[in-house]
């Protein structure tokens, strides 16, 4: 009994000398997996500090380190409180070579890379289509698989988007995958995910697959890497005797009411992230572009078609335009009829109808309003329609058939029937003539005649007149026009208390790393600052208006372009762009609004 109570009390004495020595002064280790790769694939590097030691990520020439995930743990012991932070890098290497990671501070020991050229390293992998590979001993991992790494600007690809977990370890997915990048854009994801059960390394894999459509939106050597986030299991390290070996010490430490007084499990929230994969994207050719090309890319096939083939002078008839087949249905435009002869045509609009649950097949139609401006058979010309075909690798151009309308005179011009006059041999009864009437004046007789041949528009009555109406229109005008500005001036003079709370919706955005919510406020608060002065109504305001009032090169405009972007394709900051966007935007706005 003796025994058992000085066993426990030398093992908590210890364990608070322990956790007071580690707290004294900070440690700093890291360690890599695998110590081998093969070009193109990924290690993991896991830099774990104690107490509040800042952790930065190596700089090491040819080696790039991203962040994939971050972990902090407090344990209190003894009313000894010990804090420990772990931040763990994706290492890829541009070039085969040997690299020296260097110790991230006191305790912590260089490591040593080597990336092969050949694929003879140990990490396990797929093929390179996948454009990644995933860890056997990681808990989940995010890998893409595509049918080509060498496309044109705005060439649709199917993509499919797979993220396994491990059942156990991995407690729940905390959202869709999503692009990081602003070279390309996603098509929107399948519905419900496949899922399948995978073995990788003997180890069972839950893999999750969603499909997609990627497309390339500039030219050069470009990558790209989705990612996911997600709440895993982890448990507590052991306690490592190590640092008492020397004393003796190995059996009371390895004693599992010692361990087990440390060990546990937590949960920390992670985001998983593929390799990068790499593109060749190239411009699309001048040579050969035809005129009406309007940047549709794909495979596609036309055909048009007349709501009515007659109608009446007047009445509106409504062109249709079909374009189906396979490619980037967001680039596919048509410029319809304009300047016919014999009609009048008005803007078309357009809708879209997906064949696949993914948008990268289907038929995109466009109406437009026309009007004939002539009686009699009217001939709509055919409507060409190109693209270019990545399979090809030229332009493409097809056309319709021309199409026929039969115009009829409209109801409102039908001729009036006149009467007819009576027949040469008819009689036609004359009325009495009395003697008064039997003599008649041959002039007419209108009564007085005028005093004065001045014509009347000349005379003072009636020149008075038109000055009283413009006096009057002057008048209504100068009042109209009086509220108008002071309405203009009491909306710029409310604009920044309704600017002001977006602002400061901004700075939470940049602050929280949200770009989404960050160019969204950013372009809304722009909006309210700038319709008092173009006189547009704030949320008319769109890209075009910025060209139009500051130019096409100005950088409120590549901000309009950004918060679209950001909602469809996901777009990553750090601190120095937010700050880039922040001083962008006060500096549009004036002074007054950000008191």
């Amino acid at each position: 009994m003796k025994i058992t109570t000085l066993k426990t009390s030398t093992t908590a004495l210890l364990a608070v000398l322990w956790l007071s020595i580690a707290d004294a002064a900070p440690i700093v280790s890291q360690q890599i997996e695998p110590a081998t790769i093969a070009l193109g694939s990924a290690a993991r590097l896991t830099v774990t500090a104690s107490g509040d030691t800042a952790i930065t990520p190596p700089m090491v020439p040819g080696l790039e380190f991203v962040a994939v995930g971050q972990s902090r743990r407090i344990e209190s012991v003894n009313g000894v409180t010990r804090s420990t932070s772990a931040v763990t890098y994706q290492v890829s290497a541009s070039q085969p070579g040997v690299y020296t990671i260097p110790g991230s501070g006191s305790g912590s020991e260089p490591l040593v890379l080597t990336v092969t050229p050949d694929g003879s390293g140990s990490h396990a992998s797929t093929s390179p289509a996948d454009g990644n590979r995933e860890r056997t001993d990681a808990s989940a991992f995010v890998r893409l698989r595509l049918p080509k790494h060498d496309l044109y600007v705005g060439e649709v690809v199917p993509v499919d988007i797979q993220v396994g977990v491990r059942e156990g370890i991995v407690v729940s997915l905390n959202g869709l995958p999503t692009l990081n990048g602003d070279a390309f854009t996603l098509n929107k994801l399948s519905g419900e995910p496949q899922r399948a059960e995978e073995v990788i390394g003997g180890k069972p894999f839950t893999v999750f697959t969603w499909h997609s459509a990627l497309a390339a939106v500039k030219p050069g050597a470009l990558s790209l890497t989705m990612a996911i986030p997600l709440t895993e299991r982890v448990r507590t390290a052991r306690v490592d005797s190590g640092l008492f070996r020397d004393a003796g010490m190995d059996d009371l430490f390895n004693d599992p009411a010692f361990q087990d007084l440390f060990s546990g499990s937590t949960e920390r929230e992670v985001t998983a992230r593929s390799v990068p994969a790499s593109f060749t994207v190239l411009a699309l050719p001048t040579e050969g572009r035809p005129a009406d090309f309007s940047g549709a890319v794909g495979h596609f096939t036309v055909s048009s078609s007349l709501s009515e083939s007659s109608a009446k002078l007047g009445d509106p008839l409504t062109l249709s335009l079909r374009v189906s087949g396979t490619g980037n249905f967001d680039r596919v435009n048509a410029r319809m009829l304009t300047d016919v002869e014999h009609w009048k045509s008005y803007a078309p609009t357009s809708t879209f109808k997906p064949t696949d649950d993914i948008g990268l097949r289907g038929e995109k139609t466009f109406e437009q309003p026309i009007i004939a401006t002539q009686t009699g058979p009217q001939v709509l010309p055919a409507i060409l329609f190109s693209w270019f075909d990545p399979a090809t690798r030229r332009y493409e151009t097809a056309h319709t058939e021309p199409l026929t309308a039969s115009i009829a005179p409209s109801a409102d011009a039908a001729p009036v029937a006149l009467a007819s006059p009576p027949p040469a041999n008819a009689v036609v009864a004359a009325a009495p003539e009395t003697a008064a009437s039997a003599l008649r004046p041959d002039h007419v007789d209108t009564g007085e005649g005028p005093k004065t041949l001045l014509p009347d528009y000349y005379r003072p009555a009636y020149m008075a007149l038109p000055s009283v109406l413009i006096l009057a229109f002057l008048g209504a005008w100068a009042w109209v026009r009086r509220g108008e500005q002071a309405a203009s001036h009491s909306a710029q003079a409310s604009a920044p208390q309704h600017v002001q709370p977006y602002l400061s919706l901004m700075e939470k955005a940049g602050a929280a790393n949200d770009a989404e919510l960050f160019f969204k406020s950013a372009r809304t608060a722009l909006q309210i600052w700038f319709a008092p002065r173009w006189h547009l109504p704030a949320s008319a305001i769109t890209e075009h208006d910025v060209e139009r009032h500051l130019g096409a090169d100005h950088d409120v405009s590549r901000l309009f372009t950004l918060a679209d972007e950001s909602a469809y394709a996901g777009v990553r900051l750090n601190r120095v762009d937010f700050a880039h966007w922040k001083r962008l935007v006060t500096r549009q706005i004036q002074p007054e609004a950000l008191s």
